[in-house]
């Protein structure tokens, strides 16, 4: 059992008329117990009115306001459970979402059941499932991500001319629009578009897709957590018509590894019925990974809140890391 939760951030999804309702009847569960509310400014923007009714809400403006924070709760889907990552990076605290979105692969209770499952998260009911996140090096920048890392051909009209090569070896030589280097908490995002698989969250491991790979069995690439991928710049050549800018400079390089202290996501969806059973909505359903920490089949515990030390990336052009 975790400690009982007396502090929790709220970050809901963009649209408040989705979020509208759940926040309500989250903020009414929260003040029940007597629990302080903090919400970033963005949250004030989007729900006012319900933050100041609730009395408890204050700004989380800097880092020392979130200090002693239990659980960040998200409400929203996968996007909005990444900022809920971004926001608690580096302070140790579990996040946990009720999906609102359209995959929720990473969210731990659905909607119907915010009530029992939020009550289950503030009584300190729940698993952690750590999960590694992704460094990225680009000359002397180091960049880190919890879902993904994206070299990407820009606006220019051509493919690029890329290299990819694991621990020295090469894996693929390939014209493409880019490569998508996704965490398993990215596995649903940029990376599945790009026909990339999904990987369960706790699975330590990287998936490799890429983009639009003008080239005949060509797949998605699993590999394992000390694997360093390295893309390179070709050389190219402007023959063929159309209009022709580099890439990146030649000799671009951009090694990509999995940071030595894990980050960690929202295992799957479930939803607690009277009998007490999980009903898993998720095939990729995380197992704990070990014996001591598997709930019994009575009484299940809620999926894990997880710890965040990474920050969340978007797409990254060849040239340049965001």
């Amino acid at each position: 059992m975790n400690p009982t939760i007396k502090r929790v951030v709220i970050c809901t999804q963009w649209d408040p008329s989705v979020t509208g309702q759940a926040l309500q009847e989250s903020l009414d569960l929260l003040a029940d117990r007597a629990i302080e509310v903090l919400a970033p400014p963005a949250e004030w923007d989007k729900h006012g009115g319900l933050l100041a009714q609730a009395g408890a809400a204050i700004l989380a403006q800097d880092g020392e306001e979130i200090e002693g924070v239990g659980l960040c709760l998200v409400l929203g889907g996968d996007g909005t459970m990444l900022r809920g990552f971004h926001l608690t990076r580096d302070h140790h605290i579990p996040v946990a979402g009720v999906n609102l979105g359209r995959v929720g692969f990473l969210t731990t209770i659905l909607k119907d059941d915010l009530e029992r499952g939020l009550g289950r998260l503030l009584d300190g009911d729940f698993v952690e499932y750590p999960i590694l996140g992704l460094e990225a090096e680009l000359g002397p920048q180091v960049f880190k991500a919890t879902n993904d890392f994206v070299v990407s051909k820009g606006d220019r009209s051509r493919p690029c001319s890329l290299a990819l090569t694991i621990n020295g070896v090469t894996l693929f030589e390939v014209l493409c629009d880019g490569v998508v280097v996704g965490t398993p908490a990215g596995s649903s995002a940029y990376s599945l578009a790009a026909g990339g698989p999904l990987l369960g969250i706790s699975v330590e491991a990287y998936v490799i897709s890429l983009v639009a790979p003008h080239a005949v069995g060509v797949r998605p690439v699993v590999a394992a957590p000390r694997d360093i991928l390295e893309v390179f710049q070709k050389p190219e050549s402007p023959e063929g018509g159309g209009t022709f800018t580099p890439c990146a400079h030649c000799g671009f390089r951009l090694a990509v590894s999995h940071p030595p202290t894990p980050t960690s996501a929202i295992g799957h969806h479930f939803s607690i019925q009277s009998s007490g059973m999980p009903k898993s909505v998720c095939e990729s359903a995380i197992t704990p990974t070990s014996t001591s920490a598997t709930p019994p089949a009575s009484e299940p515990r809620l999926p894990g809140a997880v710890k965040s030390s990474g920050i969340a990336a978007g797409p990254i052009p060849a040239s340049a890391l965001l």
